[in-house]
């Protein structure tokens, strides 16, 4: 049998659909049939039209290969195995190659159970991320509170999701205690975002009904009652008042005629017996409350207007503050009120600045008027300030100096709290409120920051994330020969994509360089020029604002030149390989552009050297070249061989007996899962494998596919994949 296969290469997108045509022939003497099979894919991901064909002596036929692959189906570039099968004896064809790339595709969905919780002052939410793409995902959560009223944490923050499963992650969240009011809804948003390359985005809204202490409800009834009473009150006072001196009889009271008796019999206050009645009788108190702390105006703080019955004090009317803390009570009955102002956080004050009603004073509010300046100065409970600091991507813990400083006027300079990050995080406790602190955050290496931020009377706040900028960092050294300092040196850089150049003096302080005003925290490949010498390079990682001065370079002596190429055992050129000439010959890497695998060696030494070709999944060769020929020819690097373990899974238990196939397209490798191993049943170990990307199947009895996996095998390593097979 012989097979044809155009084109060799296919790529399939997840859930599409893509054809390989195939030319086959029989090149036996006896009419035979001929299946195709295709290993490397699941068996319901491929068909073939017609699955059999029957072939006289010589003759030919056309087969095509239809790929439907799943929506979870891997990503990446598979090397799939054609095989031919007859029923006619003879030498069975090798297997023809074909690649399938499967581009990546990530996908990621959230959900939560529950989506609403109804509590007081704490919730927790179960957020399952479900991977819908073909690649596995590294996500990263976070939460986002639009009011900053509440405060959540995630456990854990992170999560990796393989293809088609679920991980979970606990969302616990805070809300500030309210004390009267109705059910309030929060909204809180969890974002999910791929870590690194993956462009997979998702989000959930979760709901906090935000109860109350005492609900509404309640509070309304309460109110009714105290008006009812209130009015029942006023109304039996002014009766008794009115007709309590007089004998009770079916007339009108004599003092109803109070008006008529003459001039100056009317009582004060009293409105005409007829014309027209004034727009308003009703008198208005009107205040500020300002903060005991900082002397500013607090808003959302409730004023209440208090008479003195027989039954004991009686709210009458009530006003919030304004933002400003200014308010205003208007509609007052005529009369003297004790004001007083309370809010959940603050102890309650009553004018002019009584802590309870025995030591307050009274407030006259004359008819028609308004009565201004009744203010009130407040003092809230210890308030709480958290936040975070991001100081952006870097290898190193940044620990940052926060300092909380009261920031109003005529503050006692001692008011500042000290504190440092725990993992990006700032909490300071106790703060005196409601007041205005100046948040000032140092670190090494960065810029100091400043923010401001208000606090209310027992308020847990939220402040707005900081992100620190990092000063410039320099790279100084001394580049010498191997024993005398060398000028004349050439030192080169790249910063945000362009080069940089200096160069080390050959006069006064000869051999120093200084690289100034590097972008950090960054990392810099520097390299070291000069006629007659050996190149050198050198990678510096640079923290945030850090200046390195222990630079120290050596060029080898030598003006002569070795050039050659390195290829695989296919031949192709070889990319990223560090060659390396004994004694002071430098070193150099092969290009991985343009002419790949090409290396060029200066400044060596006359004579005989030895150069070392090493790459990570390849045998490391050393090569004798004579420095005056100047070549050191083409090199070949043989692939270091590795290995792929694993457990072969069904229902989360290890499964023995079930065949592990491994396929690069022109190799095929099998084992059976074993009924123990280090790691418990179901262990398989794929020996001898040469580096690149083999696929690995798990098959049944009949050869076909249960679970298939892309596998990056490395030389000298040892891949681990488990598999998960369908069933209970």
């Amino acid at each position: 049998m012989r097979a044809v296969s155009a084109p060799s290469a296919l790529e399939v997108a997840p859930g599409g659909t893509g054809t390989v045509p195939l030319e086959v022939q029989n090149t036996s003497g006896v009419i035979d049939e001929l299946t195709v099979q295709v290993l490397g894919v699941p068996a319901g991901a491929v068909d073939a039209s017609p699955s059999r064909v029957v072939l006289f002596p010589d003759a030919t036929a056309h087969v095509q290969l239809t790929f439907r692959l799943p929506e979870t189906f891997p990503a990446g570039t598979h090397v799939l195995s054609v095989v031919l099968t007859g029923r006619a004896g003879g030498a069975a064809p090798a297997p023809l190659p074909v690649e399938l790339t499967v581009p990546a595709r990530p996908a990621a969905r959230l959900g939560a159970a529950p989506t609403l919780v109804r509590a007081r002052r704490r919730a927790a939410y179960t957020v399952r991320a479900t991977n819908t793409g073909n690649v596995p995902l590294d996500l990263a959560l976070r939460t986002v509170d639009t009011d900053r009223a509440l405060s959540a944490t995630l456990t854990p923050s992170t999560l990796h999701v393989p293809v088609a499963g679920v991980a979970t992650s606990t969302v616990v969240v805070h809300a500030p205690r309210r004390l009267l009011g109705s059910d309030q809804d929060r909204a809180v948003r969890v974002e999910a975002a791929g870590v690194g390359d993956d462009a997979a985005r998702g989000d959930v809204l979760l709901t906090l009904r935000h109860r109350p202490l005492v609900g509404r409800g309640v509070v309304t009834a309460l109110v009714l009652l105290a008006i009812i009473a209130a009015w029942a009150a006023a109304m039996w006072f002014g009766m008794r008042m009115a007709l309590g001196a007089e004998p009770v009889g079916k007339v009108a009271a004599g003092s109803f005629y109070a008006a008529t008796v003459g001039a100056g019999a009317t009582p004060d206050g009293a409105l005409a017996k007829d014309g027209a009645v004034p727009v308003a009788v009703g008198a208005t108190l009107a205040g500020t409350v300002i903060s005991a702390v900082d002397g500013e105006g607090v808003g959302r703080l409730t004023v209440d207007a208090l008479r003195r019955t027989r039954d004991g004090l009686v709210v009458v009317s009530s006003a919030a503050t304004q933002a400003d803390g200014t308010y205003t009570m208007s509609g007052l009955f005529p009369g003297p009120y004790l004001v007083r102002v309370q809010a959940a956080g603050y102890p309650s004050v009553w004018y002019p600045a009584a802590p309870d009603d025995t030591s307050a004073r009274a407030v006259q509010a004359p008819a028609q008027q308004s009565t201004e300046g009744v203010d009130l100065r407040v003092e809230g409970d210890p308030a709480s300030l958290t936040g975070t600091v991001e100081v952006g991507q870097t290898t190193r813990e940044v620990v940052v100096d926060v300092t909380a400083t009261a920031a109003w006027d005529g503050a006692d300079p001692a008011l500042t709290w000290t504190t440092t990050t725990q993992g990006g995080t700032y909490v300071f406790e106790g703060l005196p409120a409601p007041g205005t602190y100046a948040l000032t955050f140092t670190a090494e290496g960065y810029a100091p920051t400043t923010a401001t931020e208000r606090v209310l009377g027992g308020q847990q706040r939220i402040a707005t994330a900081v992100t620190l900028g990092a000063g410039t960092g320099q790279v100084t050294g001394v580049v010498t020969d191997g024993v005398n300092r060398l000028g004349g040196v050439s030192v080169t850089t790249t910063v945000d994509g362009e080069e940089v150049q200096v160069g080390t003096p050959t006069v006064g302080d000869v051999g120093r360089f200084v690289l100034p005003a590097l972008p950090t925290p960054a990392t810099y490949v520097l390299t070291f020029t000069r006629a007659g010498y050996g190149t050198q390079t050198l990678v510096v990682d640079l923290a945030a604002g850090e200046q390195r001065d222990d630079v120290r370079v050596a060029l080898p002596a030598g003006a002569g030149t070795v050039r050659g190429r390195v290829v695989d055992p296919a031949g192709a050129g070889l990319g990223g390989v560090q060659v390396a000439a004994g004694g002071a010959g430098g070193t150099t890497t092969t290009l991985t552009a343009g002419d790949v695998g090409a290396f060029t060696l200066a400044g060596v030494g006359a004579g005989e050297l030895t150069l070392a070709f090493t790459k990570p999944g390849y045998t490391t060769t050393t090569v004798a070249v004579d420095a005056a020929a100047g070549s050191a020819g083409t090199v070949t690097l043989r692939p270091a061989v590795g290995s792929v373990t694993g457990r072969v899974l069904r229902g989360g238990a290890g499964t023995a007996g079930l065949t592990v196939q491994a396929t690069d397209g022109a190799e095929v490798r099998t084992t059976t899962s074993a009924q123990s191993g280090a790691h418990g049943a179901g262990t398989y170990a794929l020996e001898g494998l040469h580096a690149g990307r083999w696929t690995v199947s798990v098959l049944d009895a009949d050869g076909r596919a249960l679970a298939t996996t892309l596998v990056a095998v490395s030389g000298g390593a040892a891949a681990r994949t488990d598999l998960t097979v369908p069933g209970a």
